[in-house]
């Protein structure tokens, strides 16, 4: 006679290895809550009613991974015996289900350490960043593979174990019939729970945004974001007429050149580099001399915003004046002919060059094939340095030292005028410093991130030495601008929604050395404009930034960032403003100035709903401008 007991027992082998797979995730679960907890903050958890939609939402999204993942599985178990022993298909179901398995534990388990690099559970990013850190083969980059390999060997051995005991047991008879109606009745809920929930960033509907990822599974985020890497993370958006779309913001830029001798121009992109390092009220600030002795004579802009956390779509932002809105980067989606200017062969219509210089290896990022998609005319990278094998690496590659160098000797054979893009990377982490690196401000640069800005700044000193006695010099204009905000003390990480964004962001002409500090909100999508000023060039371009030497700029303007796939937010002068693109609805208003906590949502407040309703409106024009200019992207480029 048949009993619920007898079905337990009989199926207790798929019960159990089920079970103990939701048990680990949740237990990766718990200590990713604990271990990011100083990061987000405390996760902004306000109740016990809070954190049982938190557990609710986290045991959701795991389920539903096991269930759909396991499924087939179990479908196939139901097939005749004779069938599924076939050796073939033993070994097809091991090996499969064994790597599946692996993948789900791995991600979730990395997420835990990586979350605060990328601010979200992993997504197709993952693919395009994974080959850098590794290429260079360091000591600490080995003993982590290592790491890896140890912890996939024992994930591996659970699954395949739990593998064999259940083919073994369908070889005498037993099809878990049970277990199968359970995970049909489980998928079967799931789907009639709402198509919407599909999407990992659902559970907005009714938590915080920093919360987000406590809900949510890597493995999910992972496979959905692979599934739609070529699409836009933007829902295509009617909030409005084209003409009122157009008179909130528009695209189309004309920008007043400079007058008489062309300038030329180098920018540096300063990797991870935060606000902070400038910021001399803040504790991490950097003792850097020769820094701050440019910053001394230069123009500073004091709230300047990257827009997202990405290096891969910072230099999209800065080079190209665009917002990125697929996960990957632009530059590798279906969306590279997006009606763009090309900076530079805009630049090379009024006879600039152009040339881009990084240490690390050929192509890593993708940033070859980015400069190749933007007209640049030259990349050099690590292996283009003469002798490079014998000099000291960092692990994502050539230390600046040898890049600042090499870049010095190149400028000075270029024909005048030039554009020149220099992308350091000893500012990354993990912020390996050269051997005979002298810390010279041991007690003020206390974190390895500060260390090696005081490096950076000690080889933009030598470059700026030699720099002073060419005759391009007096005719050049420097723009320093960092690729996306890092924390300077990894030990002490907070997650912020204005913080997070702040970079630095200033420019030096020699020719005109003069201190001036600038309030007004400004972005990393200025830079592509303000390039374009400084090299004479007047013609019509699409940008969704402004000319940084526009002595016009609003000091109310409006900035856009990007937090995640869904949430963005709108920044000036006094608010914060998050947006949940994917529902089009405002999730949160602060006053980051009155503030700094973000504890006082004021979205509802009246006494502040003009000003907060003109933020919606704004917000709303440029998610509509964007989701218009992505999906009618065949236009010819400029």
């Amino acid at each position: 006679m048949f009993t619920l007991k007898t079905a337990v027992v009989k199926e207790k082998t798929a019960w159990l290895f089920l079970s103990k797979l939701l048990i680990l995730l949740s237990a990766l679960k718990c200590v990713f809550f604990f271990y990011n907890y100083r990061v987000a903050n405390g996760w902004s958890v306000t109740g016990v009613a809070n954190v049982f939609q938190l557990i609710k939402w986290s045991l959701f999204y795991d389920v539903a991974c096991i269930t759909l993942l396991h499924l087939p599985l179990f479908i196939f178990f139901l097939l005749p015996r004779k069938l599924i022993q076939k050796k073939i298909i033993r070994v097809t179901i091991i090996i499969f289900y064994s790597l599946a398995n692996t993948l789900l534990l791995l991600l979730n388990t990395v997420d835990i350490f990586y979350f605060r690099f990328h601010l979200q559970r992993a997504d197709a990013d993952l693919l395009y960043v994974l080959r850098n850190p590794f290429a260079n083969g360091t000591f600490h980059v080995i003993l982590l593979v290592l790491a890896i390999i140890f912890y996939c060997v024992f994930i591996a051995r659970f699954i395949y174990t739990s593998l064999i005991k259940m083919l073994t047991q369908q070889a005498t008879g037993v099809h878990f019939v049970w277990t199968t109606i359970l995970l049909f009745i489980l998928s079967g809920l799931y789907f009639l729970s709402g198509q919407k929930k599909i999407v990992p960033t659902y559970p907005l509907t009714q938590l915080e945004a920093v919360q987000l990822p406590l809900a949510q599974n890597s493995f999910h985020t992972f496979l959905y974001s692979v599934y739609r890497k070529n699409e836009t993370a933007l829902p295509a958006a009617d909030y409005m007429t084209t003409a009122q779309m157009e008179s909130l913001f528009s695209i189309h830029k004309k920008n007043n050149p400079v007058t008489g001798t062309k300038k030329n121009i180098v920018l540096f992109i300063m990797e991870s580099v935060p606000y902070d390092f400038f910021d001399s009220s803040s504790r991490y600030k950097v003792s850097m001399p020769f820094v701050d002795s440019l910053i001394n004579k230069s123009t500073f802009f004091s709230n300047a915003f990257s827009f997202s956390y990405n290096s891969n779509k910072g230099i999209t932002a800065l080079l190209a004046g665009l917002p990125t809105l697929t996960d990957i980067p632009l530059y590798h989606s279906s969306y590279t002919a997006i009606n763009r200017s090309l900076i530079g062969k805009l630049l090379a219509k009024n006879n600039y060059s152009s040339s881009f210089f990084i240490g690390d290896n050929y192509d890593d990022m993708g940033f070859a094939q980015c400069c190749k998609w933007l007209g640049i005319q030259h990349y050099y990278c690590m292996q283009d340095i003469p002798g490079y094998r014998q000099m000291e690496k960092h692990s994502m590659g050539l230390h600046d030292e040898y890049v600042l160098s090499f870049m010095q000797n190149k400028l000075a054979a270029k024909q005048q005028p030039f554009f020149a893009v220099q992308y350091n990377i000893s500012t990354h982490y993990p912020n390996d410093l050269p051997k005979l690196f002298i810390d010279k401000y041991p007690l003020q640069n206390t974190t390895p991130p500060m260390k090696t800005m005081q490096y950076y700044n000690d080889c933009l000193q030598q470059f700026f030495k030699d720099a002073a006695t060419k005759d391009w010099y007096k005719n050049t204009v420097f723009i320093f601008c960092s690729d996306h905000w890092a924390d300077p003390d990894i030990k002490n990480f907070r997650i912020d929604e204005t913080g997070g964004f702040r970079i630095p962001l200033f420019i030096y002409d020699p020719a005109n050395e003069k201190k001036k500090i600038v309030t007004t909100p400004v972005s990393q999508l200025d830079v592509f404009n303000t390039i374009l000023h400084f090299g004479s060039k007047a013609d019509s371009i699409i940008s969704y930034g402004s000319n940084l030497a526009d002595t016009t700029l609003q000091k109310d303007r409006t900035i856009f960032t990007r937090m995640n796939s869904a949430v963005y937010e709108a920044i000036n002068n006094e608010y914060v403003l998050g947006f949940n693109a994917v529902e089009g609805k405002p999730m949160y208003c602060f006053d980051y100035l009155k503030d700094p906590q973000k504890k006082n949502n004021l979205l509802h407040e009246v006494i502040y709903s003009t000003k907060i309703d003109s933020m919606i409106l704004q917000m709303k024009a440029f998610l509509q401008t964007a989701s218009n200019h992505y999906r009618n992207n065949h236009a010819a480029n400029e």
